[in-house]
């Protein structure tokens, strides 16, 4: 599997605190800063930025208002926002029987057999391109503020009061630093991106 790209950059991350890096200072920001784009793609369920993606996906069954009964089917992509799908194979074979509807690949040419033939539903081997590029400025600034606290606050502490306001960090109930962390208002920050349901992925095709 390919290692995703930081989710920023140490050049973005020093213009945006206002640091300047000497070479230590940059690998740490570096580290950190990879660090922080895992625990945001984590919390989110996806890569985020723009890549081209071949994965294979079990269809699902679509109902009867797009397809006829015992044909076709769905599967609803995993990364997202989907920017453009390039190929559509049904176990091996070519189709361009299809079209999308956001998130969701609609397969007509995918006929599913029944007993004593019957082993599974079918196997769809999709490349798409997905994500952002460039970032979205909330998630960017979410992957800065986390690698700043690591950096400014390698101790985690595990609540703070600013003006009233109290922030707590995901610091688990033994105490255990996990290194890079989001906050409460972090998450709900990006509820908004994050994914909640896809199709099974199986493997890389």
């Amino acid at each position: 599997m390919a290692v995703l790209p930081s989710l920023v950059t140490v050049a973005d991350f020093a213009a945006e605190a206002g640091y300047t890096f000497g070479p230590a200072e940059e690998v740490q920001a570096h580290a950190l800063l990879r660090r922080a784009s895992g625990v945001v793609r984590r919390y989110l369920r996806l890569d985020v930025s723009r890549a081209t993606t071949t994965d294979t996906f079990r269809l699902q069954r679509a109902d009867h208002h797009h397809f006829a009964v015992g044909s076709g089917g769905t599967v609803t992509l995993p990364q997202r926002p989907v920017e453009d799908v390039a190929e559509v194979s049904v176990n091996g074979v070519l189709t361009y029987d299809w079209w999308l509807e956001d998130v969701t690949l609609l397969v007509r040419s995918a006929p599913w057999d029944y007993p004593p033939a019957a082993h599974g539903p079918p196997e769809v081997d999709v490349t798409y391109t997905h994500g952002w590029d460039p970032v979205p400025d909330d998630i960017a600034a979410i992957v800065m503020q986390a690698a700043n606290r690591a950096m400014t606050n390698p101790g985690q502490v595990r609540s703070e009061a600013v003006g009233g306001e109290s922030t707590t960090y995901l610091i688990p109930s033994s105490g255990e630093a996990l290194g890079v962390l989001l906050s409460r208002t972090e998450q709900r920050t990006l509820d908004r991106y994050r994914r909640t349901a896809g199709s099974m992925r199986m493997r890389p095709a």
